[in-house]
């Protein structure tokens, strides 16, 4: 088989009987008795070039790896004198499959997720060509200043699914001061820590009033890690409290790698958890709450490198007391409004000096009325 001859999709149909039957060619015999591999349809050519690289014989060692951003060349991911066997693109997602001597090389985008299959002849070769391509992937699509790049989990009734967005993400030195001072000082230690390899407790606790600046705090934390951790967001925490697997595999259990112990943390983010986490969740969750209690400080985490950021509009007291046992919590931080006078200061003296506790929400919409000549009172709330 020609290196292009299932290059493109125009052909593709063409060449998957050629291609997967006889094997790519590298100056190898395929093995007697090897593994036919049946492809269905265009889409499944790529894994199964790596199915049929990994049964002819002589290639016998696979290593995989994945990454997020957008890259938007997957061919400058190739390693150096590559040849390609596949070039494939269909509704939105990109396929590559190349060879080298002795490695095939198969790379995959999708929602600006990357997999990588990497299969070779030996051990070394095989995981430095991977790290190779993860690290180019990685600087590809490096960050722009004051962003992130978040993951986003929702679970589709039996897989959970994972895409990823690119965040506006502002430091903590730039959004501190619109926090009461209680606040921002529990804040502080939390944002600027530089790991948390040697803390006690894996939950983090967010409460406070809606508008009170919890989801900010989330994205200043996601900026504030991102050397070190990779924020996941949770879209539908019903769905993380009930479903196990789900669970789970949010928290990596599916990623974890004892050779690996360079991988990043995970910072699992999930909002307004109000009901999971009242006094009475166990007798209205079952035992849903005390199997991410369990993930956070017991065996489910064991060996996951998982942070859980937990925000709820609930008072502490009204809140199930075994999230809120000593030692449990990494951080705890009660979202306060803030005082007539840090209002006053946030506003920078311009009006009248508000008379009573202000949210983040609220001192916005001040702001904004003041601009327009508004004189109606702010509404309260907001996702700040």
């Amino acid at each position: 088989m020609d290196g292009e001859a299932i290059g493109t999709t125009t052909g593709i149909e063409a060449g998957i009987e050629a291609g997967i039957q006889t094997g790519i060619q590298t100056g190898r015999r395929t093995r007697p008795g090897a593994l036919d591999v049946v492809v269905s349809r265009p889409a499944d050519v790529g894994e199964a070039l790596v199915a049929r690289a990994l049964t002819d014989g002589l290639l016998t060692v696979q290593r995989s790896g994945s990454t997020t951003g957008a890259v938007p060349d997957l061919a400058a991911l190739a390693p150096s004198g590559a040849l390609t066997v596949l070039d494939q693109r269909s509704a939105g997602s990109h396929a590559l499959v190349v060879e080298l001597p002795g490695l095939l090389v198969r790379l995959s985008s999708y929602r600006e997720v990357l997999d990588v299959d990497v299969v070779g002849e030996d051990v070394a070769t095989t995981e430095a060509c991977l790290r190779q391509v993860l690290g180019s992937a990685r600087e590809a699509a490096r960050q722009p200043d004051g962003w992130v790049r978040m993951r986003l989990w929702s679970y589709r009734g039996d897989y959970a699914d994972m895409s990823t967005r690119q965040v506006l993400a502002p430091s903590w030195p730039a959004v501190a001061g619109n926090y009461a001072a209680p606040t921002a000082t529990a804040l502080a230690p939390l944002m600027t820590a530089p790991d948390v390899d040697d803390r006690a407790g894996r939950l983090v606790l967010w409460h406070g009033a809606p508008g009170t600046g919890k989801t900010t705090a989330v994205r200043a934390l996601a900026q504030q890690w991102s050397s070190w951790c990779e924020p996941h967001y949770v879209t539908d925490p019903e769905k993380l409290f009930a479903e196990t697997a789900y669970l789970l595999q949010v928290a990596g259990v599916d990623d974890v790698d004892d050779d690996d112990r360079q991988a990043p943390w995970r910072l699992v983010v999930a909002e307004d958890c109000d009901e999971y986490l009242r006094a009475d969740a166990k007798q209205r969750s079952g035992a849903s709450l005390g199997r991410l209690l369990n993930l956070c400080d017991g065996i489910l985490g064991h060996g996951l490198k998982v942070v859980v950021l937990l925000t709820t509009n609930e008072d502490l007291g009204s809140l199930h007391p075994a999230i809120t046992r000593p030692g449990r919590c990494l951080s705890q931080v009660d979202f306060a409004p803030l005082s007539p006078a840090e209002a006053d200061a946030w506003l920078g003296g311009a009006g009248p000096t508000p008379t009573r506790p202000t949210t983040l929400a609220e001192l916005y919409a001040l702001r904004e009325d003041r601009r327009s000549g508004s004189t109606g009172p702010p509404e309260q709330g907001g996702y700040l």
